[in-house]
């Protein structure tokens, strides 16, 4: 789901200029609001999924499994981005290959029969994509919604308080 409060990316950024320690202060600040979605999130990986899992897969290159539920568990963050191309300031997302692939395969299709028999294991067993990420936020949804909105309107209203001090 996607909450959008116009501002916030300008407000974050100007944060970091008036006052590092205020910018720092936020990211704490959000990463606690973000916290029980966290929480639920990493509780919510399996120690084992499919017994294929915990072998060793590549693809160009690339290590995608074995799974590991530390793995998957250490790989939930919460990330704030500012950048240019950035579509989400403000997300929690999961950084270990393995684990991203189990929460959404199938919502596209498998890739061939062995990935249409895994599509099928992974629906049968552990029901449809997301598997992890999005219930663990639909938990949480309101009240993380409205403590990070609430967060970004109080460092709207300092952004403010501190640029009108300094003119």
């Amino acid at each position: 789901m996607k909450t959008e409060v116009i501002g916030v990316k300008e407000t974050i950024k100007e944060l970091r200029q008036l006052d590092p320690e205020l910018r720092k202060e936020f990211n704490r600040n959000a990463k606690n609001v973000a916290k029980p979605v966290i929480d639920r999130a990493k509780s919510s990986y399996p120690a084992q999924y499919l017994s294929g899992m915990a072998r060793m897969w590549s693809q160009r290159n690339r290590q995608l499994f074995p799974y590991s539920q530390r793995d998957a568990q250490k790989g939930v963050v919460f990330k704030i981005d500012t950048g240019k191309r950035a579509t989400a300031i403000l997300t929690i997302i999961q950084k270990n290959p393995a684990a991203a692939i189990i929460d959404m395969a199938g919502k596209k299709g498998g890739t061939g029969p062995q990935g249409n028999r895994y599509v099928s294991a992974m629906m049968l067993f552990h029901g449809a994509p997301s598997r992890v990420m999005w219930p663990a936020f639909e938990s949480q949804e309101g009240r993380v919604e409205n403590a990070m909105i609430e967060l970004v309107n109080k460092a709207a209203n300092e952004v403010q308080l501190r640029i009108t001090v300094i003119k």
